[in-house]
């Protein structure tokens, strides 16, 4: 499957990522995948360099990972050959216009770490999008508000250490009040929420329309 989109990639895209910022991530990837039932299928938004989709390939039917980094979708690809993974694909795509999807062809469409870097104007389009195709989210991200000043330092490091970009679309995403502003202004329906990575993130599982 292919979509005509012009690829964004970031300096630390690739086995930068892979190898210092995935193991970081290891139980966030657990968290996941005790939500999701055996033999699933599932849209992972923003999918990095797949980890999500690879921890959860021996419980899952099948998997997509959609992505607009090409160095991303390379990585992705490489991975899944060395680990002789056969049940996930990955797709160089805006996330917010997935028109060649059916509605409801997913059984989760999850997204970890992604949304508070984009730019604010594609959040909800991006959202809506997953909310079409899944029959439930689950959406990892940044806590809001920071339940600490320590916290909230050390959170703002991380985000600086990513660019300039990158950092502006975290100021905007936490001035409009991070995710608990957009899962209300989409209506969805909080099934559970999980606080994670060390009390600075939480999990949000919400039932679509």
């Amino acid at each position: 499957m292919k979509i005509e989109t012009e690829a964004q990639n970031h300096f630390y895209d690739g086995w930068i990522y892979r190898k210092i910022l995935d193991p970081s991530l290891g139980s966030i990837r657990k968290r996941v995948s005790r939500l999701i039932t055996e033999n699933a299928t599932v849209l992972d938004v923003g999918c990095g360099t797949g980890d999500q989709l690879f921890f959860l390939s021996n419980q899952i039917q099948s998997g997509l990972g959609v992505e607009l980094s090409g160095t991303m979708i390379k990585t992705c690809e490489e991975q899944a050959l060395a680990r002789g993974i056969k049940n996930c694909d990955f797709l160089l795509a805006d996330a917010s216009n997935l028109s060649s999807l059916k509605d409801n062809s997913f059984d989760y469409a999850v997204t970890s770490l992604v949304i508070h870097e984009m730019p604010e104007a594609i959040r909800i389009p991006v959202l809506t999008e997953m909310t079409r195709l899944g029959k439930q989210l689950i959406i990892v991200d940044w806590i809001y508000p920071q339940p600490s000043m320590i916290k909230k330092i050390s959170t703002h490091f991380v985000e600086r250490l990513a660019g300039r970009e990158h950092y502006a679309g975290f100021k905007s995403f936490i001035k409009q009040g991070g995710m608990p502003a957009l899962i209300n202004r989409l209506g969805l329906e909080i099934i559970e929420t999980q606080i994670t990575g060390k009390g600075n993130m939480q999990l949000w599982v919400c039932k679509t329309p």
